[in-house]
């Protein structure tokens, strides 16, 4: 059984991958979405270059950003209807890992969630994958991730997530219209057309 990790350069899972050590792992991978924050990308370049860090960066999501996917579909991503993170993030990584390593092999996934996110868990729904949550297991919350990036001397990377994702509090908004206006516009422009296009449809959002 491979041991991978799913890295998604936030706090947890830079805290995690220095804890546990990048030789834990077979293939510590990126799945990116094309429309990560600005400065995820800036620490990813930082610590794929300046620190060394063997990270496979995966794009196998339909040839586009997500946030062009939502667009020419006419919908943008929801709390109810979630599928960006299968679309974008699972199911490109599966498919990378099948293609690469055979559909003999199996898999370990880390996956970093925080101790104080326990309820986030959850089991492979696929018999070549088990799912591996270690900050869970050893009851590391973000607190203790903080510190762990910090004793190691690291820049504390920003929270991970697209920019326009539905689950982004008042504050991160706020943040995001100050320093990247550009991005706030598409994101309220990206909303804005699907609320209308569903509305017109009578469309669930996909």
């Amino acid at each position: 059984m491979l041991k991978i990790a799913s890295f998604g350069c936030g706090v947890n899972s830079v805290a995690g991958l220095l804890k546990y050590g990048l030789d834990a792992y077979d293939e510590i991978i990126f799945a990116d979405t094309g429309s990560e924050k600005p400065e995820t990308y800036s620490y990813l370049n930082w610590i794929i270059k300046d620190k060394k860090w063997p990270i496979t960066i995966i794009d196998d999501h339909y040839g586009k950003s997500l946030y062009d996917y939502y667009f020419e579909k006419k919908t943008y991503p929801s709390k109810v209807f979630r599928t960006c993170t299968s679309k974008f993030k699972i199911n490109p990584l599966r498919r990378y890992l099948r293609k690469k390593y055979g559909k003999k092999e199996t898999f370990e996934m880390t996956v970093y969630i925080s101790h104080e996110e326990f309820h986030r868990m959850k089991t492979s729904d696929v018999k070549y994958q088990k799912l591996n949550y270690p900050l869970v297991y050893d009851k590391i919350d973000r607190n203790d991730c903080l510190k762990i990036i910090q004793d190691a001397g690291y820049k504390i990377p920003i929270k991970s997530g697209c920019y326009m994702c539905p689950f982004s509090k008042k504050a991160d908004w706020s943040e995001l219209k100050v320093k990247h206006p550009d991005l706030f516009d598409k994101s309220l422009q990206l909303e804005k057309q699907g609320q209308k296009f569903t509305a017109s449809k009578k469309m669930p959002l996909l």
